[in-house]
């Protein structure tokens, strides 16, 4: 029987129908969570294996203020927000060279990477600061802490993403407010990744799996690199009481790559 972490608790999970958000969906309604799932890429409202997915546009505020609203109205306690809307990394040139990468696909995710992690978090905030308790995930990677080519936009979105996390947590956490992030390794199941792999691995002379065993076996301790359930059970974590007393730091899940 899986652990009730989360149990009672309602959590929005925008994304929910990527690679990782589908996986966080899973933990967290195992976990005991209520969950309430949206994503940018559905018509109206989607039947999936956990619930309904509804369409929300996450870098549209009103949007997403209305979305908040129902909440409210309904006088349903937000617990948990996790945002994991992202694009598709091929619009920004990643795994290519910085000279290949134009100023506007450089802005690209950080603005449907960290923006719209802002958006959904500020939305969040004045119902958790009435309720005196939530807490806020964001997710990035071990980008924002190693220096690696052909990745200049995602790097520099996911450091972003980390200094955001420190701000509002110092911001808002006299409201009981937490604002926690998880730093996780590359998911070699997830299509972002896989892209990566293959287009990295041309830069380098190696097939996509070459890749994967280079990253692996020099850059991670563990010698192996997470699934997104390893991520997403960590997220679970974050979000849980057992995680209570943690705010404005970043769950480093990247099996030894970054060690400190």
């Amino acid at each position: 029987m899986k652990n009730q972490l989360l149990k009672n608790k309602n959590a929005l999970i925008f994304g929910a129908k990527g690679a990782l958000g589908s996986k966080v969906a899973k933990a967290f309604k195992a976990s005991g969570a209520n969950i309430y799932l949206s994503d940018i890429n559905v018509d109206g409202i989607e039947s999936s294996e956990v619930g309904e997915i509804r369409k929300v546009d996450t870098l549209d505020e009103n949007e997403v203020s209305e979305y908040f609203s129902w909440f409210e109205r309904e006088s349903v306690e937000v617990d948990i927000v996790i945002n994991l809307s992202a694009s598709n990394p091929a619009e920004y040139n990643h795994g290519k060279p910085a000279l290949d990468v134009s100023l506007e696909q450089f802005l690209i995710p950080l603005k449907t990477t960290t923006a719209n992690q802002f958006v959904t978090a500020k939305a969040a905030f004045p119902i958790m600061s009435k309720q005196k308790n939530g807490v806020i995930i964001f997710i990035t990677s071990t980008l924002a802490k190693v220096g690696s080519p052909w990745s200049a936009a995602l790097t520099a979105s996911h450091a972003a993403t980390e200094g955001l996390v420190k701000s509002l947590a110092t911001e808002w956490g006299g409201e009981g407010v937490r604002v926690i992030g998880v730093r996780s390794e590359a998911m070699p199941d997830s299509p972002t990744i896989d892209y990566t792999f293959t287009t990295m691995g041309e830069n380098m002379g190696m097939s996509r799996d070459e890749m994967q065993g280079f990253i692996e076996q020099q850059k991670t301790a563990l010698k192996r690199l997470p699934s997104t359930k390893e991520t997403a059970d960590v997220v679970v974590l974050a979000a849980s009481d057992l995680a209570g007393y943690m705010t404005g730091t970043m769950l480093n899940h990247s099996g030894g790559h970054i060690l400190e």
